[in-house]
């Protein structure tokens, strides 16, 4: 992964958004890494990567017994008002 500084980038920032449509690139800000410009389809991709993660995780709580916030509340309030 290319690192150039906060400066390099503003000058140069054509340069490196066309770099970025192919690999990310780390900006850095006073010696400090904090940014990363990446493209769009690579961010799209890592989204669906998180949803995925996290739709398996609700597929398990829910396997394990887990029934949801709703009817979670739901069995609560019955529960205090019997």
């Amino acid at each position: 992964m290319k690192i150039v500084s906060a400066t390099e980038a503003k000058t140069h920032f054509g340069k490196y958004l066309s770099i970025a449509l192919s690999e990310p690139i780390t900006i850095s800000k006073t010696g400090h890494e904090t940014i990363v410009m990446l493209s769009k389809k690579e961010y799209d991709r890592l989204e669906a990567c998180e949803d995925a993660y996290w739709r398996s995780r609700a597929h398990l709580a829910e396997k394990s017994g887990y029934l949801g916030e709703d009817v979670g509340q739901d069995m609560i309030k019955k529960l205090v008002d019997a």
